[in-house]
């Protein structure tokens, strides 16, 4: 059952990734507090607090502020699941904001505006996720800020 969960999800990213472009717009955005959610201990406190110094880093360098409070949070989220002898780490960065939604009248909520994952397969999964994180998901969030703020 976990393989063919595996396969559909596989072919799921895959699929949406070959598009390239993601129905998200992140114009505009000024500051972000940075999370992790690792819900199965893949990551040392030392591995993890290395992945959110370096996230914050490449988020200053890219002119957003790391903030604490008040604003949207980027946050990375790890789940990861043993496949015969293998682990397989599921990835996500995202984005979530508070934003106010248009209906009948206007509804104040926290929406997911912005998520980009990766699925890898690893025998060192604290040097693989950071190289996920920060080499691949990090970058493809970069190039789509770039392209929504013109710069």
């Amino acid at each position: 059952m976990k393989r063919i969960a595996f396969i559909i999800a596989l072919y799921v990213s895959v699929s949406l990734s070959l598009y390239g472009t993601t129905p998200y717009n992140l114009e505009g955005i000024k500051a972000l507090n940075v999370l992790l959610t690792d819900q199965d201990d893949l990551l040392s406190p030392k591995a993890e607090e290395a992945l959110l110094m370096m996230l914050k880093k490449r988020l200053e360098l890219s002119g957003i502020s790391s903030e604490k409070d008040g604003v949207g949070a980027m946050f990375v989220k790890l789940t990861a699941i043993e496949v015969g002898e293998s682990r397989v780490v599921h990835v996500t960065l995202g984005i979530g904001e508070e934003a106010v939604i248009v209906r009948s009248k206007a509804v104040e909520s926290f929406v997911l505006s912005y998520s980009y994952e990766d699925m890898i397969k690893t025998k060192d999964a604290e040097r693989d996720i950071y190289e996920t994180v920060i080499d691949f998901l990090f970058d493809e969030f970069l190039e789509q800020f770039e392209e929504d703020n013109d710069l």
